[in-house]
């Protein structure tokens, strides 16, 4: 019985195959785009801590700057006095 219907319907079987194939090959793409989200992601990750931590140095070095300015201005505004 399985072979007749197969042999009148074989247009039927062959889509059905191609059907779970696409759906096979559709699902892999989809989890390969997932992986490469999640791995672009954890690099952005990095790259923000990276990039506050060069923030925090820039800010203690503008800081360090101002007051080796301001120790300057000092020291000449006394030595003109």
């Amino acid at each position: 019985m399985a072979d007749t219907f197969i042999k009148n319907n074989l247009s039927f079987v062959v889509s059905i195959c191609i059907a779970v194939f696409t759906a096979g090959g559709i699902f892999a793409e989809f989890t390969a785009l997932k992986d490469e989200i999640h791995l672009v992601h954890e690099r952005l990750d990095e790259k923000i801590v990276v990039i506050t931590k060069l923030e925090d140095r820039l800010l203690v070095i503008e800081k360090q700057l101002e007051y080796e300015r301001g120790l300057l201005e000092a020291y000449q505004n006394g030595k003109k006095k």
